[in-house]
């Protein structure tokens, strides 16, 4: 059952600056970035409202001590466990089982999970943006778990309706949503390519938006080179593909 008053969750007052209380030194690129997709996540997007998005983070860090999700972690296949999510909002439970999936297993989210969430009228645009949403919230998450702090507070969700959008420039990429034309807008992913957008950033490309949100959130933690740590380059190299090895991250 959904919670009906989850609202509650959402801290109301002045919320402290981002990472104000590690010890750690960490760049102010990279918290200016943080704190602006909090910021973000809290305004309506093109298809989705403040409150829903906020909404979509409350589920995200509920599938983390979600009952049914540790049950298909420890199965064979994910799909062979039925049952009803710890969930915490009153989203669809069609969008809480996806938003579950997408934080506690997303290496082995398949087509099915895809196609019943198109089955239950959610369009592949509002799909890209709870993608996006949820994956940016992560990032975020996940760096003030490993700093040791409490997750931020969630930010008060702005009260206007869903933007909409232009039509976006996409093609048949093979995946399973329409995907970016290469190069249709340079720097569009803040400099991750100057030549060749990879298909990590066209991927979202149906929701432009949801492409800006999620490498400003991503963008200020990935170097190639002149990385600021007392590490040679063949080290830091080392280390990324070794978390890379654990997230198994086939890039």
């Amino acid at each position: 059952m959904g919670n009906p008053n989850w609202t509650h969750l959402l801290q109301r007052g002045k919320i402290d600056a981002m990472y104000e209380h590690t010890s750690y030194p960490l760049r102010e690129g990279l918290i200016e970035a943080h704190e602006k997709v909090w910021e973000s996540i809290a305004e309506p997007g093109p298809f989705w409202t403040g409150t829903e998005r906020i909404a979509m983070v409350v589920e995200s860090r509920a599938a983390t001590s979600c009952r049914l999700c540790a049950k298909r972690r420890q199965a064979l296949s994910p799909y062979a466990v039925d049952g009803v999510h710890d969930n915490e909002t009153d989203l669809d439970a069609v969008i809480v089982d996806m938003i579950h999936r997408v934080r506690s297993d997303p290496g082995r989210i398949t087509r099915n999970m895809f196609d019943q969430v198109m089955a239950a009228g959610i369009t592949p645009e509002h799909y890209i943006e709870i993608v996006g949403v949820v994956n940016s919230s992560v990032i975020i998450d996940t760096l003030h778990a490993a700093l040791g702090l409490s997750l931020a507070e969630l930010p008060t969700p702005q009260p206007d309706a869903p933007t909409g959008q232009p039509r976006a420039n996409v093609t048949d990429g093979g995946a399973w949503v329409p995907i970016a034309v290469g190069n249709e807008r340079p720097g569009m992913i803040n400099g991750l390519s100057n030549n060749r957008e990879p298909n990590i950033a066209r991927s979202m490309g149906l929701v432009p938006s949801a492409v800006e949100l999620f490498f400003t959130a991503f963008r200020p933690h990935y170097a190639l080179q002149n990385i600021p740590l007392d590490l040679k380059q063949s080290q830091a190299e080392f280390i990324a593909s070794r978390v890379s090895a654990l997230n198994q991250c086939f890039y």
